[in-house]
C-alpha cells in the first residue's frame, strides 16, 4: 500500500507525518503514533486504520472535543476519496496522498538579483529621508513662525511615530502570521509609502491653488486614508508575507481602521453632513449633560406675561 501523508496545520510551517501503518493512533498522549500537544485534543482522539483494499477507516476516540471529519462530526468513516479534513480539537490536518500536487513556488520577496534596497544602509537613509521631508512638510506650512522646537518636535511627533506604528503594526502581524520577524522589508514598504504620500499631497496641493477650491485636496486624503493605505498593506501581506487574499484584506482593514476612522469622522465633508442631517442645533454637541445651557427655560409666552407683571424700571433673569 502506498504511505499517505498526514498534514497538521500550524501557524507558520505545517507539518507532515507518514501513514505507513496499519493501524495510527493521534492524540496527546505520549503513547501515540502521533502527539498533537494542543490541550484541546484528547489524551487518545483518533485511530486511522487501512486495510488491503487501500481504503481509509477513521474512529473518532475522543468525547470532548470529538474530530470532525470534513467539517462533519462522525464516530466512523470509512473511505478510499482523498484528501480527508479533520479537525482533532482545534487542530486542523488533513490526509493526503503522496501524488497530491502542491501550489507553485513563490518569488522570495527581494531575491531578484541583487537589490539595493535589501542592504541594511538603505533601510536607515531611507528613515533619514523620510524624517527630512517631514521636516520639509511642516517648514512649508508653517515658514512664516518657523520654530525649531516645534520642527523637531514635529518630525518626532508625526513623521517617526506614524512610520514606527505602521512598521510595528506590520511586523507583530507578520509574526503571528508567519512565524518570523520581517523588519527591513516593513521599513522600506512604509519609508517607501510615507515619501510616496509626501510627493502626492505636494501635487494635490498644487491641483486645489491652481482651481482655488479644496476639493482635490479632501478627496486626496480620503482616498489616500480609505483606499490608497489598505491596499498597500493587503498587497505587502501578499506579495511579501504569502498571505491568503482574504485574510490580508481583512488585516489591511483592521489595521487602517485606528488611523482612517478617525481621520474620516473628522474630515470636513463627513463634517458637514453631519450638520446638515443633524436636528441638533449645532452648539448643542458640545455640551455637556450638566451645562447650564441645557437647563429648563421658559417659553416666549411665559416671559411676556412675567415682564407684563413687573414694575417700571425693574428686570429679572
Amino acid at each position: 500500500m502506498e504511505p499517505l501523508i498526514l498534514e497538521v496545520k500550524t501557524r507558520g510551517l505545517h507539518r507532515y507525518f507518514e501513514l505507513n501503518r496499519d493501524i495510527t493512533r493521534i492524540g496527546r498522549a505520549l503513547d501515540n503514533d502521533i502527539i498533537l500537544s494542543d490541550p484541546t485534543v484528547s489524551p487518545y482522539h483518533l485511530k486511522i486504520s487501512r486495510n488491503e483494499s487501500g481504503s481509509i477507516k477513521l474512529e473518532n476516540l475522543a468525547e470532548i472535543n470529538p474530530t470532525k471529519i470534513n467539517n462533519c462530526q462522525q464516530d466512523q468513516l470509512e473511505s478510499s476519496l482523498l484528501p480527508l479534513n479533520l479537525q482533532l480539537g482545534r487542530i486542523k490536518a488533513t490526509i493526503l496522498s503522496r501524488s497530491q500536487s502542491v501550489a507553485g513556488t513563490r518569488q522570495l520577496a527581494g531575491n531578484h538579483g541583487q537589490n539595493l534596497l535589501q542592504h541594511p544602509i538603505c533601510v536607515y537613509l531611507l528613515a533619514v529621508i523620510c524624517l527630512l521631508v517631514g521636516g520639509l512638510h511642516y517648514f512649508l506650512g508653517n515658514f512664516s513662525s518657523l520654530r525649531w522646537d516645534a520642527l523637531f518636535s514635529y518630525m518626532l511627533r508625526e513623521t517617526a511615530l506614524s512610520i514606527g506604528l505602521f512598521v510595528l503594526a506590520l511586523t507583530v502581524i507578520e509574526r503571528l502570521l508567519v512565524n518570523r520577524w520581517e523588519v527591513k522589508s516593513v521599513t522600506i514598504c512604509v519609508c517607501l509609502a510615507f515619501l510616496g504620500y509626501a510627493v502626492a499631497s505636494l501635487l494635490a496641493y498644487q491641483i486645489a491653488y491652481l482651481l482655488s477650491s479644496q476639493w482635490p485636496l479632501t478627496l486626496f486624503n480620503l482616498g489616500w486614508q480609505l483606499f490608497i493605505i489598505p491596499t498597500a498593506i493587503g498587497l505587502y501581506l501578499i506579495k511579501f508575507s504569502h498571505v491568503r487574499n482574504i485574510y490580508s484584506i481583512c488585516l489591511a482593514i483592521i489595521i487602517c481602521s485606528p488611523y482612517s476612522v478617525p481621520a474620516l469622522l473628522n474630515n470636513p465633508i463627513a463634517e458637514n453632513l453631519s450638520a446638515d442631517f443633524n436636528k441638533a442645533a449645532r452648539y448643542h454637541s458640545s455640551l455637556s449633560a450638566i451645562n447650564w445651557h441645557l437647563s429648563k427655560t421658559v417659553s416666549i409666552n411665559e416671559f411676556i406675561k412675567l415682564t407684563e407683571s413687573l414694575e417700571s424700571g425693574r428686570f429679572v433673569d
